[in-house]
């Protein structure tokens, strides 16, 4: 499951924080080009949302958890590899032509 993620994300253009345990990796949403207006929601927060609303892809935004800190955090996401195959395969498309 990891390894197809990750590997989805790289043919994709995407930097990955590989983990070394766990359920999610991270994403560097950078490479998208996405712009949003971050004066009132974070990037991150934005992008999740419009990763879910047109292209289907669900993940977690990182700023939630960052606090007053959540800067570090800002063109980050996090996906979750806990999934089934047949999700993961479907996942792994999505991320693949989401440069397209």
């Amino acid at each position: 499951g990891c390894k197809q993620v990750i590997s989805a994300c790289k043919e994709a253009g995407l930097g990955v924080v590989e983990p070394f345990g766990g359920y999610f990796i991270l994403v560097d949403t950078s490479p998208l080009g996405l712009e949003f207006d971050t004066s009132q929601v974070e990037y991150d927060i934005q992008c999740v949302n419009w990763l879910t609303e047109h292209k289907k892809l669900a993940g977690i935004p990182l700023s939630l958890f960052f606090g007053k800190n959540k800067h570090i955090s800002e063109k980050y996401i996090r996906l979750c590899f806990a999934k089934s195959e047949e999700t993961l395969r479907k996942g792994g498309d999505i991320i693949r032509d989401i440069m397209k």
